[in-house]
């Protein structure tokens, strides 16, 4: 069996910008659970620090949220919080910090792309962010998260699904998605989804997700028929 691999610490928090007094942290939060198949490494996977970072992330956007909009409804900051805490949003700024390379992989995930993949690089950053709060504490995981996030403008990303709701809510609708298809290998998946307004097929999307296949499809038909019955 091979041993863990020894990243270059020093260089690693220089990219980063941050210092671990444990670095055993910063190896668990890179090291995705591809690498530990069928290994008797004692590190294990990043998983339970994405989970605690997700949720240390969610405070602190939520408090930044807070005192920056005071006078905001729940409802509109809620809106406002997805533009850092999404998968797209962490995606690109994981990428940014170049996570990709320095993440602990196995082959196999890697040849499939996994390090370019956004949900292993954006779990990859809230484990981080999950690490940094363990070793550092809250005030300095903060300054973290404000620098590589918080400080610089983030391209928000439409909630087409999210404005569908609310129109079937105002005109009495329902709506519901279906999986017509599913295509290519488990590692590189698109769905394709159809949209059904009081279960009569009126639009089509696919995605590398279901969540993205259902906003395309809640787009086109937005796009189609909204629009239309204002003009």
């Amino acid at each position: 069996m091979r041993s863990m691999p020894s990243p270059n610490y020093k260089a690693i928090e220089k990219q980063l910008g941050i210092r671990f007094k444990k670095r055993s942290l910063l190896k668990n939060a890179l090291t995705h659970s591809s690498y530990l198949q069928k290994r008797n490494d004692k590190v294990s996977s990043n998983e339970t620090l994405e989970f605690l970072g997700d949720a240390v992330l969610e405070l602190i956007v939520r408090e930044f949220l807070r005192d920056k909009y005071p006078g905001e409804s729940e409802g509109t900051l809620s809106e406002m919080k997805k533009k850092y805490t999404s998968t797209d949003a962490l995606y690109s700024t994981g990428k940014r910090l170049c996570l990709g390379s320095i993440l602990i992989m196995g082959k196999g995930e890697a040849g499939t792309g996994g390090r370019n993949r956004p949900s292993i690089i954006a779990g990859c950053l809230e484990a981080i962010i999950g690490a940094l709060y363990l070793d550092r504490g809250l005030d300095y995981t903060v300054k973290f998260v404000k620098n590589i996030l918080l400080k610089r403008r983030v391209k928000q990303h439409k909630d087409h699904k999210s404005i569908l709701n609310r129109w079937a809510l105002k005109n009495q609708r329902l709506v519901s998605y279906r999986v017509m298809k599913e295509a290519g290998t488990p590692h590189n998946k698109k769905y394709y989804i159809t949209l059904y307004i009081n279960n009569k097929k009126v639009s089509q999307g696919s995605g590398t997700t279901k969540k993205k296949a259902e906003q395309e499809a809640a787009k086109v038909f937005l796009k189609k028929n909204i629009k239309k019955s204002r003009s």
